[in-house]
């Protein structure tokens, strides 16, 4: 078998396995099963991509759509969502997502983005069956709207953390001359060269974030660090490297 031939089941295997959602009928444990062999995978990808095949791979563009209040905390963990995938992203009005980037990055950033919104609608349920939440004198929206940032801020936090990990290991190995290095080097260049072809210019906006209810902020802050984030993306872990023909 040829190393192409074999990425090609790679990348045919994430796509399955990144379609195994909570959204999508799968249990949470499945789903989180799913995300950490899709971690894997997507792992020895990037470790045996030469510099050559990774200029042949082409860049893909995604648009998820995600409805209802779920959206306010989407938006807040999107910035790092985009920077742990190492893709380019940009939102169109108040529910359109858009992601860009090499196909297994962007597969990867659609499952998170799924997973934060599967995981916001089931921690909103457990909170407003709680105490903390009855016990409120504030209004319902309030509430749930300072529970949204502070689940949103803890998720992000986690995202970040693994990504920093990331750069940091990249830091580490750019000490010593190792294909990975210069892997990281053409995949910025493809990147930043195929999006310049699409003609779009992003423009960077502040939202202004109010906290109203303590109590519910902290709760959410608890929901998001149940979040499965423990290895989305190569952060760790032994995984088999593809080798091609000897």
């Amino acid at each position: 078998m040829t190393q192409t031939t074999e990425l090609e089941k790679v990348k045919a295997r994430i796509r399955a396995l990144a379609a195994r959602t909570t959204d999508r009928g799968c249990s949470e444990a499945e789903a989180l099963a799913a995300a950490q062999k899709v971690g894997e995978l997507l792992e020895v990808y990037g470790l045996t991509m030469s510099e050559i095949e990774l200029r042949q791979e082409a860049c893909v563009q995604r648009e998820i759509i995600i409805t209802g209040p779920r959206v306010q905390a989407v938006g807040a963990v999107f910035l790092s969502i985009i920077r742990l995938t190492e893709t380019k992203g940009w939102t169109a009005g108040r529910s359109n997502f858009n992601l860009f980037g090499l196909e297994p990055d962007v597969m990867m950033g659609e499952y998170l983005l799924h997973l934060v919104a599967g995981a916001i609608d089931r921690e909103e349920a457990v909170f407003r069956a709680s105490a903390a939440y009855r016990a409120s004198r504030l209004t319902p929206q309030s509430r749930l709207r300072s529970f949204r940032y502070g689940f949103a801020e803890r998720v992000a936090d986690r995202l970040d953390e693994i990504a920093d990990h990331r750069a940091a290991s990249a830091a580490a190995g750019r000490g010593a001359a190792t294909p990975g290095t210069a892997l990281v080097i053409a995949k910025e260049k493809r990147i930043t060269t195929a999006f310049r072809d699409l003609g779009i210019r992003l423009v960077s906006r502040t939202t202004t974030r109010r906290v109203r209810d303590g109590t519910a902020y902290r709760h959410g802050k608890e929901a998001g660090g149940r979040v499965g984030l423990d290895r989305p993306v190569g952060a760790g872990g032994a995984a088999r490297p593809l080798r091609g023909p000897r």
